[in-house]
C-alpha cells in the first residue's frame, strides 16, 4: 500500500509540474498560448496576436510618420485564371485574406481588412521578414561593416565558427544555395524546421546553437534549396556587425528612416535580455508599414528615395533577376516561383516580391510604380500562388 501511495503522489506531482510548465502562470507566454497556432479556427486571430503569444522585442516607430496621399477606391474586379473568370472578392474569401493594400504612384488606392483585422493590427509576416534581413545585410555592406558578400558568415558571426553554416558565404545564404541539408517541410515527420521552431520558442534553446550540427551535402550554388536557417545565420551576422538585437537594428536602419507609423515587434526565443530573434521569420507590423517598405524598394528601383544612398549600386536590379539558372521562375518547384537574393520572382520580368507562409506578400512592380501588400491565414497558400499572381496582375492592370 505504501508503494501505491508513493506512486500516486509521484503521479500527482508530475501532473502538477506538467500543467505548470504548459500553462506557465508566472509568464505572459506559454505552450498553452502557442497551441492557438495549431487551431484552424484561431489562425487569423493568432496571426495578428503573435506579440501576446510569443516573447518579442519592440521595433520602435519613427518620431514622425511618413504620410500617404489617399484616393481610396473599392476593388470590384474579375480576373482570368486557368481559363475561367474569378471574382476578386471570392478569391480574397477563399485565401482567408486578413488585409490588402494597393499603393500606386505613391498614392494609397485601396485598403481593406478582413477576419477581424484593422489598420492598427500587427500582422505577422512569417518569411517576409527574410527580405528585411537581406536588406540590412547589404546596407551593412554599403557602410563598410561587411567587406564582401563572398565573405564567410563566421567572419561576422563567430558563434558559427567551424560549422558548415559558418563556412557558407553570405551570398550563398542570400541565394538559398548554401548546400546544407535541412528539411523545410512543415508537414513531414522528418521536418527540421518544426523542431527548430519548437526548441527555440517552447524550450528556450539558443537558436544559433541548434543550427551548428547541420552539414553541407553538396557544393554551394549547385542548386536552389530554400531553407530558413540560411536567413537566421544572416541575422546572426547582423547582430555581429551592429552589436545589437535584430529589433534595434531594424528600427535604426528601416523603421525610423522610412517613417513607419507604429511600433512593430520581432519574436525572440526568450523574454529577457538574452532573447535571440529568429531571423527567418517573426516580424509583426501594420499593413501600411509593410507598404512603406515596398515603396522604399519601388523608389530605389527608379533611382529615387532613401534606398539610393542606403543600398549598394546594382542591388535592386539584381533582385529582379534569378540568382543562377537554377533560380529561374517556372518549373514544378515552389509553385513556379523564381528566386534572387531573399526575394521571390514571378514569371513576369522586372517584378520581385517578399513572401511568407500562409499567404503574406509585399509585391513590388517598378514598371507600374505599384506595391501590393496582402496578409492572409491561408493553409493552401503554396498551391494558391499561381492564382494569387493572376489576381495581383489583374489588380495592377486596372491602374494602367
Amino acid at each position: 500500500m505504501k508503494i501505491i501511495k508513493v506512486l500516486l503522489i509521484l503521479i500527482v506531482v508530475t501532473a502538477i509540474a506538467a500543467a505548470s510548465w504548459y500553462y506557465r502562470p508566472w509568464s505572459d507566454y506559454s505552450p498553452a498560448k502557442m497551441a492557438m497556432l495549431e487551431d484552424p479556427d484561431q489562425i487569423a486571430k493568432s496571426f495578428r496576436s503573435m506579440s501576446s503569444i510569443v516573447p518579442n522585442k519592440v521595433i520602435v516607430k519613427a518620431a514622425r510618420a511618413s504620410g500617404f496621399v489617399e484616393q481610396l477606391q473599392p476593388l470590384e474586379i474579375d480576373f482570368e485564371f486557368n481559363g475561367s473568370k474569378k471574382n476578386l472578392n471570392t478569391f480574397l474569401d477563399e485565401s482567408n485574406t486578413t488585409g490588402l493594400i494597393v499603393l500606386k504612384d505613391g498614392v494609397l488606392r485601396h485598403e481593406q481588412y478582413r477576419n477581424g483585422g484593422s489598420r492598427e493590427s500587427l500582422f505577422t509576416s512569417w518569411s517576409v521578414a527574410k527580405s528585411f534581413v537581406s536588406t540590412v545585410i547589404v546596407m551593412a555592406q554599403k557602410e563598410g561593416l561587411i567587406n564582401s558578400l563572398d565573405d564567410k558568415a563566421e567572419k561576422y558571426a563567430p558563434q558559427y565558427a567551424g560549422s558548415d553554416f559558418g563556412s557558407s558565404s553570405l551570398k550563398s545564404l542570400l541565394a538559398m544555395s548554401s548546400g546544407i541539408e535541412f528539411n523545410e517541410d512543415y508537414s513531414s515527420d522528418e521536418s527540421d524546421i518544426r523542431p527548430f521552431f519548437f526548441n527555440s520558442f517552447i524550450l528556450g534553446k539558443d537558436p544559433d546553437e541548434l543550427l551548428l550540427p547541420f552539414k553541407r551535402s553538396r557544393e554551394a550554388f549547385s542548386d536552389f534549396e530554400y531553407i530558413s536557417p540560411n536567413s537566421h545565420v544572416l541575422s546572426a551576422v547582423l547582430r555581429g556587425v551592429y552589436k545589437k538585437p535584430i529589433a534595434d537594428i531594424i528600427s535604426e536602419k528601416i523603421w525610423q528612416p522610412l517613417g513607419m507609423e507604429a511600433d512593430a515587434t520581432w519574436l525572440q526565443h526568450r523574454d529577457d535580455e538574452k532573447g535571440i530573434a529568429l531571423g527567418y521569420c517573426c516580424l509583426n507590423a501594420r499593413l501600411r508599414d509593410y507598404a512603406r517598405f515596398g515603396e522604399f524598394y519601388l523608389n530605389a528601383a527608379q533611382g529615387n528615395g532613401l534606398g539610393v544612398d542606403a543600398l549598394p549600386e546594382g542591388w535592386v536590379e539584381n533582385l529582379s533577376k534569378p540568382a543562377t539558372l537554377a533560380h529561374r521562375p517556372g518549373g514544378d518547384r515552389y509553385s513556379g516561383r523564381g528566386y534572387s537574393y531573399h526575394f521571390w520572382l514571378p514569371e513576369r520580368d522586372g517584378v520581385f516580391f517578399a513572401a511568407g507562409v500562409y499567404g503574406q506578400f509585399i509585391w513590388v512592380d517598378p514598371a507600374r510604380n505599384l506595391v501590393i501588400v496582402k496578409t492572409s491565414a491561408d493553409n493552401d497558400f503554396l498551391t494558391r500562388y499561381p492564382e494569387t499572381a493572376s489576381a495581383f496582375e489583374a489588380i495592377s492592370q486596372i491602374y494602367d
